[in-house]
């Protein structure tokens, strides 16, 4: 008689060296204890010896032989009877009640290996592995998901015999693409990276952009636009047509009194010149800045014998560019704000 020693009995079950049976686990690739032709031998010729050994010849038509011969060695006194199916005496003999109980242990355990068998092979049937990805199909087998060994993961379509997506173990996309709309939190991504409403941009064409007005000083829906109307609470653009941005004085000193988003009329710096003019002869009047001598005039005699009088105009022009109105040298664009 021996113990189990299949690949699949547990291992010292019952102590050191001693090992016992076991139904599986398919959840941990654990298999059910099978039984092998040593270990059936083994139960056979401990039974048929304990049969023969009491003077009774086997019979294939009878099931009570054993108990016969426990009976026959219990009359004669020769051995005591054990029920105990985990008894480690060398001096006791199993009861029929004993033998059953290891028996249906066994047939359990035979049924359970083949259960654990049954599921494993469908589990197997979903995983697949080769030389450098693993795949788990769907039960109709249409789609598998891959876990490549360079860290890839995505999902495989077998009737277009295409990788939809497949992101690398950067979590880039390596393959296909996904809709956007299907992308979580990407509109907040985006605009941690983009310039919020409300900031003037020059735009270089005569209308704007999707997602941007021009501003023209129009008026907008704050229930529609509420990213913008927090910027604009009073639901109106500035109008920007024709007009320069400066930059806000914030008490430094060189344009103080101003608010923010406050208009401001033009203005130039003033603009000066002088001449000189005398009685008498015509002596070089000396005219400076915007002021120039254009001709002379004489009148009869006077303390020199004839006096004078310059004629002077002012005209800037002869110190800096002129226009009908004020402004530096420029490039016209749009200017244009983002809606949301």
């Amino acid at each position: 008689m021996h113990r189990i020693d299949t690949a699949t009995a547990q291992k010292d079950k019952f102590g050191q060296g001693k090992n016992g049976f076991t139904r599986g686990n398919p959840q941990t690739g654990t298999p059910a204890t099978q039984l092998d032709y040593l270990y059936c031998d083994a139960i056979q010729e401990e039974i048929a010896n304990a049969i023969e050994s009491a003077g009774i010849k086997l019979d294939k038509s009878k099931h009570d032989q054993l108990a016969t011969a426990i009976k026959e060695f219990v009359k004669k006194g020769s051995v005591k009877l054990n029920s105990s199916i985990n008894s480690t005496s060398e001096t006791e003999a199993a009861t029929p009640l004993a033998v059953k109980k290891v028996n249906d242990q066994a047939i359990t355990a035979n049924s359970n290996a083949e259960n654990a068998h049954n599921r494993i092979d469908a589990i197997t049937d979903k995983f697949q592995s080769d030389g450098f990805e693993s795949r788990v199909y769907s039960h109709d087998k249409r789609f598998y998901l891959i876990v490549r060994d360079d860290g890839t993961v995505g999902m495989y379509n077998t009737v277009r015999h295409s990788l939809p997506w497949g992101i690398g173990e950067d979590g880039v996309l390596r393959e296909g693409y996904i809709p956007v709309n299907k992308v979580l939190n990407l509109e907040q991504y985006i605009r941690g990276f983009t310039l919020p409403p409300g900031i003037p941009l020059p735009w270089p064409q005569d209308r704007p952009p999707a997602g941007w007005f021009e501003c023209n000083g129009a008026s907008f829906d704050v229930n529609q636009f509420p990213r913008l109307a927090s910027v604009f609470p009073w639901g109106r653009l500035p109008d920007l047509r024709g007009e320069f941005i400066r930059g806000w004085d914030n008490a430094r000193g060189i344009d103080p009194y101003r608010v923010i988003l406050s208009w401001q009329e033009d203005a130039i710096r003033n603009i000066t010149g002088t001449f000189k003019s005398s009685a008498g002869n015509y002596n070089g009047e000396v005219q400076t800045g915007a002021f120039a001598l254009t001709g002379t005039k004489l009148h009869g005699a006077g303390y020199s014998g004839y006096f004078e009088h310059s004629l002077v105009d002012f005209d800037v022009s002869r110190v800096v560019p002129v226009g009908n109105q004020n402004r530096p040298r420029n490039l016209a664009f749009m200017y244009i704000v983002k809606t949301e």
